[in-house]
């Protein structure tokens, strides 16, 4: 899979998540709001009011099915932004995240005309702040980002390390633990003579594991190849394709 092919997964699976929540707002605002016993006809009623849920189900099969190339990515898959090779976060998970929290949201919504209206303003006010949160899976998920500098990381905690903070290890790769994949970095400490060991995981992340500490790996033994990360000649490169 090429890095262009890989990024545009990436950004229509992402896509596909935010139209789907925003029809599951739709959906229910149109319950919330429009639904009147006097007007409204049963059947319509129920219609409504259980569309969203359908939807959502829906939605988190057609996106595991259309996606699934992404969601056990291949060995060589990453995106290249130019200044960095980056690991994005599952967009698989973080879209089914983002469709799930906003249908969350909408069960705060309140039409009811018996409360004041400042009352209602306030509720409906707050339901929107957490269904605008529903981005935020999104935009401030996991991620790796592997630039000239180092390793920028956002899975389980934040951590920046540069590369002169990672150890090599001979003989080996970087380790991994299979099961529930981890990226084991070995990193200097500092007063003491012996390297520590950081465990990020991948669990959530669109990466082969493998693959990711093979790169990582080959940056901390060849600092002479690190200025040229993020190029798209430097991936081919790096992957064999050049």
């Amino acid at each position: 899979m090429t890095p262009g092919r890989f990024g545009r997964y990436v950004v229509g699976c992402k896509a596909t998540a935010v139209g789907v929540a925003l029809l599951i707002v739709a959906l229910r605002v149109a319950y919330e709001f429009g639904v009147t016993p006097a007007d409204t006809p049963a059947w319509a009623a129920a219609a409504l009011l259980f569309a969203p849920v359908v939807v959502l189900s829906a939605a988190f099969i057609a996106v595991g099915i259309v996606f699934r190339p992404i969601q056990h990515p291949p060995p060589v898959a990453l995106r290249v932004r130019g200044d960095a090779f980056v690991v994005p976060g599952s967009p698989i998970l973080m879209g089914r995240l983002t469709m799930g929290w906003a249908l969350l949201g909408t069960v705060f919504l309140e039409s009811d005309p018996a409360l004041p209206a400042s009352t209602r303003t306030a509720i409906n006010g707050g339901a929107a702040l957490v269904i605008a949160g529903a981005v935020l899976p999104l935009l401030r998920g996991p991620r790796i980002v592997v630039s000239p500098a180092g390793l920028n990381i956002r899975a389980g905690g934040r951590r920046v390390l540069a590369w002169d903070d990672l150890v090599m290890v001979p003989g080996n790769p970087l380790p991994l633990t299979v099961r529930a994949p981890k990226l084991a970095l070995s990193v200097r400490r500092p007063g003491r003579p012996e390297p520590g060991w950081l465990l990020v995981p991948l669990d959530l992340l669109a990466v082969e594991p493998v693959f990711l500490g093979s790169v990582v790996e080959h940056y901390v033994e060849h600092p002479d190849r690190r200025a040229a990360i993020g190029t798209a000649e430097e991936y081919a490169r790096l992957t064999g394709t050049a």
